[in-house]
C-alpha cells in the first residue's frame, strides 16, 4: 500500500514538472476579426533567432485560435539577425511599421529563454513574456509562460505550448 502511494505521487510530482506556468495582468477577451500586428520578440537568450522564431510560432498560434489578418513585421535590411528586436534602430523600425499598418493589435515580446538543457536527456525549456497592445501603445494584456519538456520533445513544439497558453486566454 505504501509502496503504491510513493509511486502514485511521484508520478504526480513527475507530470507536474513538465506543465506551463502561466502568469498574466488581466483577464481581457480581444477580437478575433481584428487586425494582428506580430513584432518579433526581443531575445534576452544565448540562442541565435530565438525571438524569430517565437514570432513565427505567435503568428501560427494567433491564426490557430481565429484571428482573421496576422500580419508579421519583416526586417528587410538583415540588420539585428542575432539580436533581433534589441537595437534602437530595430525598434523604430518597427515603431514606423506599426504606424503604417491598419492593425488593431500589436503583439510583441521577450523571450527569456528557448534552449535544451544539458544533461543526459537535453530537456527543451521556454520561457516567454508576451504583451498585446493597441497602436498608440496602451498596454491590454501581458503574460509570462514557462515551460520544461520531455527529453523527446522539440524546441519548437515546448514553444508552441508556451506561447499558447499566452493566446488562448484572449481569444477564446
Amino acid at each position: 500500500m505504501r509502496l503504491s502511494l510513493l509511486v502514485l505521487c511521484a508520478a504526480a510530482l513527475a507530470l507536474g514538472g513538465c506543465g506551463t506556468h502561466v502568469r498574466s495582468a488581466q483577464e481581457v477577451r480581444l477580437e478575433r476579426d481584428a487586425t494582428w500586428l506580430v513584432l518579433p520578440l526581443v531575445n534576452r537568450t544565448s540562442t541565435p533567432q530565438a525571438g524569430l522564431r517565437a514570432q513565427a510560432i505567435t503568428e501560427a498560434v494567433l491564426a490557430r485560435h481565429g484571428a482573421a489578418r496576422v500580419e508579421s513585421f519583416v526586417d528587410d535590411n538583415g540588420d539585428g539577425l542575432l539580436f533581433e528586436a534589441a537595437s534602437p534602430e530595430s525598434r523604430q523600425a518597427m515603431r514606423d511599421w506599426v504606424a503604417a499598418q491598419q492593425g488593431r493589435y500589436v503583439v510583441s515580446g521577450v523571450v527569456h529563454e528557448w534552449r535544451y538543457k544539458t544533461g543526459v536527456d537535453g530537456e527543451p525549456a521556454v520561457g516567454v513574456m508576451l504583451e498585446i497592445r493597441d497602436p498608440s501603445g496602451r498596454l491590454l494584456y501581458t503574460g509570462t509562460a514557462a515551460r520544461a519538456g520531455w527529453a523527446r520533445q522539440s524546441l519548437s513544439e515546448t514553444g508552441q505550448r508556451v506561447i499558447d497558453k499566452l493566446i488562448a486566454p484572449v481569444m477564446d
